[in-house]
């Protein structure tokens, strides 16, 4: 491995040989070599080698320059040891130095060849180095090929003309440059090219290994980094990075850079075209599936390929690559994520993940995957929420929306809840705000102004939540439902749990939709649910009247003061769960019960009545009478629209309790309810 130093020293090399030793000839080919070296003469150095070792070492003016790099030992020389490869090939061993004046004596290896004219003339030289211990032969043919070939590299890429450019790269990085738009290559190889230190003389530090080479040239700030590869023909640059502290100037590799801007380019002319088999190809599979699949490529106009309109910015991360493409209107996006290959060596791909617009007058942030999928996204949630689908529902909310409500529900409690200004499944789109990965789409529905709100989960935009303003209730449509579910939830069991076959699934439900108290007190008691659990679901389909929310509870009012319910509620591993609930069938006293502490009661006192077969009639105990609400149950008499009370302990309950006349929606009793 050669290490070219900052020091620049004349090579001298005086043979003191004379006419008539056995070695004549070698000393001759070798001294007309250093004579012609020592004299700078460019044409006399030609004479004196190879065509091969002229063609690749002193192609071009700067090599008599560039061979002081290399540091060829000067001083007094002798032949030690000429080797015959062949009649026409000698292998020759010099040592250059005075052992007693430079304490050591450095040894350079000639190869001489028979040229046709029957001289012996320079082939390659061989210098001796030992790093770390490792004693390695560079020669100084390629060491002098790589140093002309960097030289040859900076000129064309001074120069930006684009075959001088491609011509000096290696097959693989030529494919990847030629195909770059002709602005963004220009633009790329001025500022791989510079700038370099004031006056600073051509001072390149190299590694080589074999085939392979890094060269490193000094830049104001930081390095560039040169990656050779040596082939037949010589050495040709496979790749170019930029090493330094300054983020803008870094760029760890011109080849990555190049694939990824191919794939930007590509991606924008398939996107022109609407090639969808491209796009797949080109694009991040939630990206392409979730948005540009079923887009309308048309509405939404991106830069041109060639880059016509808009400058490009291009930034290289490990896992990724930005792109940026500006104009005086609008500065264009592109995420590109990275995929390396699991062979060694081999170029890594890139994908699109996303495409943002950021509009500069308006300052909106459009993403792409919003614009294709939010406003039909919105529409299959409206269609859904009006026909109550929750199948549908749970797949066009967010994971968060979903698991919050909808997987909570099932098709009978979600007809409960307060959704009727969602029964027209065709809101009126009046404005759309993109802000990144939210965007925000107010519509005009029902008459009344309404706010969605659709995130962005795996590339594709989901209903995340609804803004309404509605009287007494949180201004959040998920946060309402959130609270209610729990309502219906305990309604529906209540209202299952009339049928004796049912119980221990049933308190399971009780038990899951309530407080850890409540379930102590009550439901972790009993294996039944007691007296049909006061008929509770009849007042639970009152008409929501308001939530109030605070910080250690919420209380959601269900009917008015004439007939209904009062529920409260508290936060328990993170999910609203019923502490009590107030049930009000009159303004009276008498007329308003509170469930957990009734239900404890009657369990306490032994009056808890189990729920009796569906078939069995209802049988009397005493003459008609009113009693107050206390431990008792409704029921409907023969007489349509009368509802009397009678005591819990002279009815064996069977059926819902008795809705006073005008109070409770005809729909909250479906048909077929016992």
């Amino acid at each position: 491995m050669f290490q070219p130093v900052c020091r620049l020293t004349s090579v001298l090399l005086t043979l003191a040989l004379c006419a008539g030793c056995s070695h004549f000839f070698e000393a001759r080919a070798i001294n007309r070599f250093a004579e012609n070296l020592r004299e700078q003469d460019l044409d006399g150095l030609k004479a004196a080698t190879t065509p091969e070792f002229a063609n690749k070492a002193l192609r071009t003016a700067h090599a008599l320059e560039d061979i002081k790099i290399l540091r060829l030992p000067d001083g007094k020389t002798s032949i030690v040891e000429v080797e015959e490869v062949s009649p026409d090939h000698k292998r020759v061993t010099v040592q250059v130095g005075d052992k007693k004046k430079d304490g050591i004596k450095k040894e350079v290896f000639y190869e001489l060849v028979r040229n046709e004219a029957g001289k012996w003339v320079v082939d390659d030289i061989y210098l001796k180095q030992k790093k770390q211990g490792v004693t390695a032969y560079k020669s100084v043919t390629e060491q002098m090929d790589l140093l002309l070939t960097v030289r040859e590299f900076l000129d064309a890429w001074d120069g930006g003309d684009r075959e001088q450019v491609l011509a000096v790269t290696s097959a693989e990085l030529r494919a990847a440059l030629e195909q770059l738009p002709p602005s963004y290559l220009a633009e790329l190889t001025a500022h791989l090219a510079g700038p370099r230190p004031a006056n600073s003389p051509f001072r390149p530090q190299a590694q080589l290994e074999d085939k392979l080479a890094v060269v490193r040239l000094p830049r104001k700030t930081g390095e560039t980094v040169l990656t050779l590869r040596r082939q037949q023909e010589g050495w040709v640059v496979a790749d170019v990075a930029i090493d330094t502290k300054e983020e803008k100037e870094l760029l760890p590799s011109v080849h990555k850079l190049a694939i990824a801007v191919n794939t930007c380019t590509g991606f924008l002319e398939a996107y022109a075209a609407e090639d969808h088999a491209a796009l797949q190809k080109l694009c991040d599979p939630d990206f392409y599936d979730g948005s540009l699949s079923v887009g309308q490529l048309k509405q939404v106009l991106l830069p041109s390929p060639q880059l016509l309109d808009h400058r490009l910015e291009a930034q290289l991360r490990p896992q990724r690559a930005d792109l940026l493409l500006r104009n005086s209107q609008e500065v264009v996006q592109i995420d590109l994520e990275r995929f390396d290959d699991p062979e060694p060596d081999a170029p890594p791909q890139f994908k699109v993940r996303e495409v943002t617009i950021y509009e500069l007058d308006t300052r909106q942030e459009k993403r792409l995957s919003a614009l294709f999928t939010a406003q039909e996204m919105l529409h299959l949630f409206a269609q859904a929420l009006a026909e109550r689908d929750l199948d549908h529902l749970r797949h066009c909310t967010t994971h968060d929306f979903s698991t919050r409500v909808w997987q909570r529900l099932n098709a009978a409690t979600v007809q409960g809840l307060p959704l009727e200004m969602f029964d027209d499944p065709r809101p009126e789109i009046v404005s759309t705000n993109f802000q990144g990965s939210l965007t925000r789409i107010e519509v005009r529905q029902s008459d009344k102004f309404i706010t969605y709100l659709l995130r962005e989960e795996h590339g594709r935009f989901y209903v995340d939540d609804v803004l309404w303003q509605m009287p007494g209730r949180p201004s959040s449509v998920k946060q309402t439902l959130e609270v209610l579910v729990p309502v219906q939830n305990f309604a529906a069991a209540i209202a299952l749990g009339r049928d004796p076959a049912e119980q221990a699934a049933v308190l399971d439900l009780l038990r899951d939709s309530c407080s850890a108290d409540f379930n102590r007190m009550v439901w972790n008691q009993t294996d039944f649910v007691p007296n049909s659990g006061l008929s509770a679901d009849t007042f639970l389909t009152a008409p929501l009247a308001s939530v109030t929310l605070s910080d250690q509870q919420i209380l959601v009012k269900l009917g008015d003061e004439h007939y209904g319910a009062n529920v409260l509620l508290r936060k328990e591993n993170g999910r609203h769960v019923i502490d009590e609930i107030k049930l009000i069938a009159g303004l009276a006293d008498s007329d308003r019960m509170e469930m957990k502490r009734t239900l404890r009661s009657l369990l306490a006192h032994g009056k808890a009545v189990r729920p009796a077969p569906l078939d069995q009639e209802i049988r009397l105990a005493t003459p008609r009478q009113s009693r107050p609400i206390q431990q008792a149950v409704y029921r409907e008499t023969a007489e349509a629209g009368v509802g009397e009370v009678w005591p819990a302990d002279d009815v064996v309950d069977i059926g819902p309790i008795e809705i006073p006349p005008g109070r409770l929606p005809p729909q909250s009793l479906p048909s077929g309810r016992p």
